[in-house]
């Protein structure tokens, strides 16, 4: 029979993972879509429909997430771009979410079961990490490969291991060389951190190693030129795969301050009826690295330090960037729930004060972080007030796909379609009007635009759009994102029957 202590941890290792699956995947499919879910899941869609992998160096991200998928959108039957569903989309980052809280476990023996737990309870309660565990994005496939690249950096795992998780970063987001190099410096600085050493010693180690990085090397190459190339169908797929370092196109409207990520996460803000803070887990991760620095280290004091270099270097780089959003943080917020793990490294030998010091501020980490998490995946899910909903879709809009079928039930004799949209940045509205066979999208009012039945109009051109239907459309306001109105015009006569249908 197993020792008592090991049924203990087996509870307490099930008791996380069903609280991360809880969070993930609870009404899943509830929250609008976002803007960036509805343009992967096109990209998915016509990488299905035409069999390829249809790579664009200035604005797709890495194959990886259309790849997996499309897989789940076979096995849930959703053959098709008007098939698809929300639901089915979020699986793939609801299971990357839950993967990744497990990463601790396998790391455990190296760890320590007691950090190793901690380490997993934070992550699975993170409300940063857990909003985006719900929304079909790169970001929570590039967290979970980075954060196991990262453990079997320090662990030194087989170098096939090693390369491969680098790879599907690279296969996954063009991101992955800003940790790449936050781990080659915080590399660099723990080799040289009591000094320069000798020539001879840095050609030691290199000789010692230089097999194991050029089998990392290789096999990081060969998995993100498999994902790129369609498994080698489409060569040209890794020259573009290095070129989108270089010539990818960020969106406007996104440069934030300096201090953004510092003030996302370390300052307590009052929002929504919420407070939304990560004080007391960034408490716990200072707390490992002062026990790590100081002059009684415990024995995963290596570990410690170059996950503490490696986080400054993350939040220096992201901070730099002048692009910023709440996702691009998961990574390095992975970091530090990893981090602050380790604070109960050498427990054992801390004192009394201490050891309450931990125990307590661990204990309001875990709690407020998941209701946080709550309330971030409830009733703020689409709310600007929430900071990790970063503009977020209007329920509005999504409702507009089952109105516009309604109207149609009480109009047969004539048809809804065409349905035009006049101007830009106007996604998620593709996906909302997937299922209609005819609709057309143009940047600036056609001539013709009278005789289409539906009209949807961005703000940029409401105006003009309203003043050529005046007379033939009903105009009404629309909410597609914080403050980005719609304006949708029907014609009058399908207005007029509307108005008259049985209320009841």
């Amino acid at each position: 029979m197993l020792p008592r202590v090991h049924y203990r941890l087996a509870f307490c290792w099930l008791a996380i993972l069903a609280a991360a699956v809880f969070l993930r995947f609870e009404d899943l499919a509830k929250r609008p879509i976002h803007a960036d879910e509805a343009t992967g899941a096109r990209i998915t869609a016509q990488r299905m429909e035409s069999g390829g992998t249809g790579f664009d160096p200035t604005h797709y991200h890495g194959p990886t997430q259309s790849r997996l998928a499309m897989t789940i959108c076979h096995w849930r039957g959703e053959n098709s771009w008007r098939e698809m569903s929300k639901g089915t989309l979020r699986i793939l980052p609801a299971i990357t979410g839950c993967l990744l809280v497990l990463l601790p476990f396998f790391w455990r023996k190296r760890i320590g079961d007691a950090s190793a737990l901690l380490a997993a309870a934070l992550l699975a309660g993170s409300p940063l990490l857990v909003y985006y565990s719900r929304m079909f994005i790169h970001e929570m496939l590039l967290t979970l490969f980075g954060v196991a690249a990262m453990f079997a950096l320090i662990y030194r795992a087989p170098a096939l291991i090693t390369g491969t998780c680098i790879g599907l970063m690279f296969a996954t987001k063009e991101t992955f060389v800003i940790s790449l190099a936050a781990w080659s410096a915080a590399g660099c600085l723990l080799l040289f951190e009591k000094g320069m050493p000798p020539w001879s010693s840095i050609r030691a180690r290199w000789i010692r190693h230089r097999v194991a990085i050029a089998l990392a090397a290789a096999s990081a190459l060969l998995t993100a030129a498999f994902f790129y190339t369609d498994a080698f169908r489409e060569p040209r797929g890794i020259f573009d795969a290095v070129k989108t370092i270089f010539v990818y196109e960020t969106s406007s409207g996104h440069d934030k301050p300096l201090g953004y990520y510092a003030q996302l996460f370390a300052l307590p803000v009052k929002s929504g009826g919420a407070w939304w803070f990560g004080t007391p887990l960034i408490l716990l991760a200072a707390t490992a690295c002062i026990h790590a620095f100081g002059k009684t280290p415990p024995p995963q004091a290596r570990a410690i330090r170059f996950i503490a270099i490696s986080v400054i270097l993350h939040t220096l780089a992201y901070s730099i960037i002048r692009y910023k959003n709440p996702w691009l943080a998961c990574l390095p917020w992975a970091h530090v729930c990893v981090l602050a793990g380790f604070s109960l490294a050498g427990f054992s030998n801390r004192t009394k004060a201490m050891k309450a010091w931990i125990v307590a501020i661990a204990a309001i980490a875990i709690v407020t972080q998941t209701l946080q998490s709550r309330q971030a995946t409830g009733r703020l899910a689409s709310d600007e007030r929430n900071p990790f909903a970063y503009v977020p879709t209007r329920q509005d809009i999504e409702d507009l796909e089952p109105w516009l079928k309604k109207l149609q039930a009480i109009a047969p004799g004539q048809s809804i379609e065409p349905i035009a949209v006049i101007g830009n940045g106007y996604w998620p509205l593709p996906w909302v009007l997937r299922t209609f066979e005819n609709t057309g999208y143009w940047q600036s009012p056609p001539p013709d635009l009278a005789s289409m039945p539906i009209v949807l109009a961005m703000p940029e051109h409401a105006e003009a759009v309203a003043k050529q239907l005046e007379a033939t459309h009903q105009p009404l306001p629309r909410g597609l994102r914080t403050g980005v109105p719609v304006m949708l015009f029907v014609k009058r006569d399908l207005w007029q029957l509307w108005m008259r249908q049985d209320p009841k």
